[in-house]
Parts: structure tokens; sequence; C-alpha cells
């Protein structure tokens, strides 16, 4: 059977079903256990076709990172409308939203996940500290009343924080959990907007 040819168009569509079920796949049974054939199962390809696409499942990971990133944005954009800043309310809530929205990867990836990502992929594709703070500097340059003296450092650990608590949530207390957050909410808020805002 000769390769299904794909139109730049088609090419565009396929890749983005891929994306998104691989990350429903990831959710579903996390990194190790959504395998390169359920996710051509669930768009209804052949496994050798993924490798058209993506060069490895670690590269295809990174793509999922990315075009997530990419909608974080385009959300960021849709939330500015236009203009210059957000307000510090706007910002609170859209960083509520996007710190555990059901649509980061992060709380689904395991350490022995990043590791595997980390090991696998060429430097030029990591995602590491200085890359947060570029993304967050950039994010930050469109919010109002933003700390003069921020500590990336802090607020990114601060951020990682939670994230742990949600995937290790069985180990705490479930019934004070939403209330444990809300906590590093506001200290994290201390964090990165001037007192009085």
């Amino acid at each position: 059977m000769s390769p299904k040819i794909f139109s730049l168009q088609e090419r565009e569509e396929t890749k983005i079903k891929m994306l998104n079920a691989g990350f429903t796949l990831i959710k579903e049974y996390g990194m190790t256990h959504a395998s390169v054939e359920k996710v051509t199962k669930a768009v209804g390809l052949g496994k050798s076709t993924f490798y058209n696409f993506f060069p490895s499942k670690e590269m295809f990971v990174y793509e999922i990172i990315k075009y997530q990133r990419d909608r974080v944005k385009q959300f960021f954009m849709d939330t500015l409308n236009g203009r210059e800043k957000m307000t510090v309310v706007e910002a609170k809530d859209f960083l509520k939203k996007i710190i555990f929205s059901n649509d980061s990867i992060y709380q689904y990836l395991t350490a022995e996940d990043e590791a595997r990502l980390k090991a696998a992929l060429p430097p030029e594709f990591r995602i590491d500290n200085r890359s947060e703070t570029v993304v967050m500097n950039n994010l930050l340059d469109h919010i109002e009343d933003v700390r003069k003296d921020i500590d990336f450092k802090v607020v990114a650990n601060l951020i990682k924080i939670m994230a742990l608590a949600m995937f290790n949530q069985d180990v705490l207390h479930a019934d004070a959990l939403k209330r444990t957050l809300n906590h590093i909410y506001e200290l994290l808020f201390s964090f990165i907007f001037e007192e009085d805002a």
C-alpha cells in the first residue's frame, strides 16, 4: 500500500489532531503509556505515518507543550483585546486559569517524564529556567502594577510548588487543598504585584 500524500492543509489539520489526541491520552495514561500506536489509532492513521510528522515520541510531547503555549499566548492576547496592559484583577484571574488549567500538560508529567524529555531532546528544544524567565518577562510586560524588584525564581518555584501539590494531592488533606492553593496564590501574587495593587 502506498503512503498517503497530504496537502499542506491536510498535514496541518492531521498534526493538530495528533497533538490533541496525544494530550488526551497523556491525561488518561501518562506520557509513558500514551503510545504512538494509541495516538495514531485515535486519529485513524497507521503507526508509520506518525514518524512522517514527528521524529520521536519525545519531540511529539515537546510539540504538544509548544502547541499549548501558543494557545495560552492567544488566550492572553484575546484577554488584552488590543490594549497594552491588562489590569491586576484580570492578570490574577488569567494566572489562576492557566496555572491549573486542564490544558496544562505539566500536571500530567512526572519527574521521570521530564528527565526523559530533557535527555532525548536537543538543547535548542529543551524547556529550561532561562526560557521560563523570558516567557514570564514577556507576560509581565503586559500587566499593570508589576513589582520592579520581582524575583522570578521565587515566582517560578511557587508555581512549581502548586503543580507538585496538584500532582501529589493524594498525600495532602483533600478537604484543605483548595484553601491551601488559594493561600499560595496570594503569596505568589504578593511577589508579582505592588503592595497596593
